[in-house]
């Protein structure tokens, strides 16, 4: 572990919760789960949000398990967020031997600067980067900077077409390299408290000898109250000819 990124992590938004003294009243709460292209909605000043989350995958004999994929985020202006994020307790089990280990932390910003207008789409970015706060068997040994830009179109009958591009400056091994995705969603309310995406992202790496990876997605989350929230998913990644088949649930709570 390294002490000093661990502060950072766990420091940050508890300050700035504490600055937010002024609470809003908002609108019903909603999750950037369960996709990877995720809306551009800000949690409002003055609340903290908690997103929480567990993922199973397989792929020819190898079994992998994400336990406690954490997002906080917290509220500080009425466009602006700042998260802290934690990539989960990471099992996983390939031909009889299994490793395992406490993923890295996260820190960074989500600023929207508009909302959708006519055929204008929403705009948010965030920007931030992972600690290496995690087990040696798991982290990526060196921070991570990365950014996102998303976009949000709001269309007849309630469906939002959803748009993401993100460049992360990633570590594996000891090898820096750069990984870029590409992803395209619509989300759409089905009742009144559930809503259903549908995505599919393409990612690509600089690191020589990987492998494009393209992933569909489909999703929903349930509204149980107006600030708890339910979801889950089921996804394939496509890698080299190779298939992982993933499946998810989580919850979103927020005060």
């Amino acid at each position: 572990m390294r002490p000093s990124y661990l502060r950072i992590a766990l420091c940050a938004p508890v300050l700035l919760t504490s600055a937010c003294a002024t609470v809003h009243p908002a609108a019903p709460v909603g999750t950037s789960r369960p996709g990877v292209v995720r809306p551009t909605g800000i949690v409002p000043a003055g609340h903290t949000q908690l997103e929480v989350g567990y993922t199973h995958a397989e792929q020819d004999g190898r079994a992998r398990d994400l336990v406690g994929e954490t997002l906080l985020r917290v509220g500080v202006a009425p466009r602006t967020e700042v998260r802290a994020g934690w990539a989960s307790y990471q099992r996983t089990t390939l031909n009889g031997a299994t490793t395992e280990g406490a993923g890295d932390l996260s820190v960074s910003f989500k600023h929207r600067f508009n909302d959708p207008r006519a055929w204008l789409p929403a705009v948010a970015l965030t920007a931030g980067s992972t600690l290496p706060t995690g087990a040696d068997v798991v982290s990526a040994g060196e921070a991570q900077p990365e950014a996102a830009l998303a976009t949000e179109w709001v269309l007849p009958y309630s469906l939002r077409i959803l748009g993401l591009a993100s460049h992360r400056s990633a570590v594996a091994a000891g090898d820096r390299f750069g990984s870029t995705t590409l992803g395209a969603a619509g989300r759409m309310p089905i009742g009144g408290r559930v809503t259903g995406q549908v995505e599919y992202t393409h990612a690509t790496s600089t690191r020589v000898g990987a492998a494009d990876v393209g992933q569909v997605r489909a999703g929903a989350a349930l509204r149980l109250t107006h600030e708890v929230q339910l979801d889950a998913y089921a996804g394939r990644a496509d890698a080299a000819g190779k298939h992982e088949y993933l499946v998810g649930v989580g919850l979103t709570s927020r005060w």
